[in-house]
């Protein structure tokens, strides 16, 4: 109940202080930097040492692909039934195709099956990173064909290893096979659990809920899938293939999460439909505190 309650509170308190201009409004962007930098690499050495590579860890990578592709194809047999423009059609893959797999997902997943079972949700948050800097990237990109800009294949690379979370991660996994970090664990566990309050808090900042009328039926397409359809699907998936146990849930549980904040840098840099994307990223957050507890009780009864 204590986790719930930190959420709601860091959420609201970022809403609130930037609402009342307590705060800059870009703020936000110092509270990430120490998240990027700091926070998350701290968490994959708080957690990932000692992780053993598992056969089922595939599923943890294969997931976060599963609901990328399924938004994709989601959202173009409704482009062409509806009509959207190509620069919503693709802003919608684009927050639609990514889980929220640490800033929320971190602190939902260890209220739900404990912290232990981080470090599996650290695999899943690697493989959304590198997603939504290569193939993010290029949706983004098709989203605003014709005006321009091209991103090459170094350009992607560079997107991908300059992701300090991902240098943690190979870090923490690597490391202790050399040295003794045991006697720092203390130490990355005070930095680790800076992580949720700070990025919930910054979530909290961006939330935005002002759109127009004519956006609510794509608002209500994207909150659709994202929450309900894309990892229903993937639900079923598993359990037809009789993928059951606590990564299975963990995978699965992920890809309910809300939509991916870190989506919005991309829209603004491409000029896609920002202010679409940050609506439905705002309102994913808080109808997702409600949808991940109903997948978790779907999860444990079902695998």
């Amino acid at each position: 109940m204590s986790n719930f309650l930190v959420i709601l509170f860091c959420l609201f308190a970022g809403y609130l202080l930037k609402e009342r201009k307590i705060v800059r409004a870009d703020g936000f962007k110092s509270i990430n930097t120490w998240i990027v930098y700091i926070g998350l690499p701290a968490t994959s050495f708080r957690y990932l040492p000692g992780l053993h590579w598992d056969d089922r860890f595939l599923l943890l990578l294969l997931a976060p692909v599963f609901i990328l592709l399924g938004a994709i194809v989601f959202i173009k047999l409704l482009q062409r039934r509806i009509g959207f423009s190509r620069r919503t059609a693709h802003t919608l893959m684009l927050v639609s195709g990514f889980s929220n797999t640490s800033f929320v997902g971190f602190p939902l997943v260890a209220s739900y099956f404990g912290d232990k079972q981080i470090s599996w949700a650290i695999i899943s948050d690697q493989m959304t990173f590198f997603l939504l800097s290569a193939v993010g990237t290029v949706i983004a990109l098709k989203g605003t064909a014709g005006n321009g800009k091209n991103i090459s294949l170094a350009d992607l690379c560079r997107r991908v290893l300059s992701f300090p979370p991902l240098w943690g991660c190979m870090a923490a996994l690597l490391l202790p096979r050399f040295i003794d970090l045991d006697p720092l664990q203390p130490f990355f566990a005070q930095l680790a659990g800076t992580v949720s309050p700070l990025a919930l808090f910054s979530i909290g900042m961006q939330l935005s809920f002002s759109f127009y009328r004519s956006e609510i039926f794509a608002v209500g397409l994207s909150l659709t899938y994202k929450l309900l359809l894309g990892p229903a699907f993937l639900l079923l998936l598993c359990y037809g293939f009789g993928m059951k146990g606590q990564i299975a849930q963990v995978a699965i549980f992920e890809m309910a999460m809300p939509n991916l904040v870190a989506t919005s840098l991309l829209l603004q840099q491409f000029n896609l439909n920002a202010k679409l994307g940050h609506t439905v990223i705002g309102l994913s957050i808080l109808a997702g505190l409600g949808s991940t507890w109903l997948f978790y009780q779907v999860l444990v009864f079902l695998l």
